[in-house]
């Protein structure tokens, strides 16, 4: 089996692409790890022009810290993704559903097509269809 092109590994940020799609594994981690990985994946989407993205969450402690989620998403609309971009938010923690479910509906209101899913191959159908 091919390996995925790893982009970041850090403590509690992994940037790799997995096919067709970016996947973002965040936490868990302290709350600033958390934060930046989140500015990493805006920043490899941005450059990159990624159409397609999946974000994986874990949060053992502080779930409020991958609010920063929804906050990049504001500079990414800002900064332009393109008209087709999809991203699939997986919680892996109980604890963050309502967190993604936040960045899910600021996605809309940004024109953001995103969802969230209870697992990995479900969001990656999404993402591949």
């Amino acid at each position: 089996m091919a390996t995925s092109p790893r982009i970041r590994n850090t403590p509690g940020c992994e940037i790799e692409l997995q096919g067709e799609h970016l996947r973002v594994a965040v936490g868990p981690a302290l709350s600033d790890e958390v934060q930046e990985c989140y500015h990493a994946f805006a920043n490899e989407c941005v450059t990159r022009t990624c159409k397609r993205v999946l974000i994986v969450g874990n949060a053992k402690i502080d779930a409020f810290s991958h609010l920063a989620l929804r906050d990049v998403l504001r500079s990414m609309a800002l900064a332009g993704v393109p008209a087709d971009f999809r991203l699939a938010v997986v919680a892996d923690t109980a604890n963050l559903i309502a967190v993604y479910d936040t960045a899910v509906v600021e996605a809309g209101r940004l024109g953001i097509d995103a969802k969230r899913f209870m697992n990995e191959q479900d969001a990656a159908r999404w993402l591949e269809s």
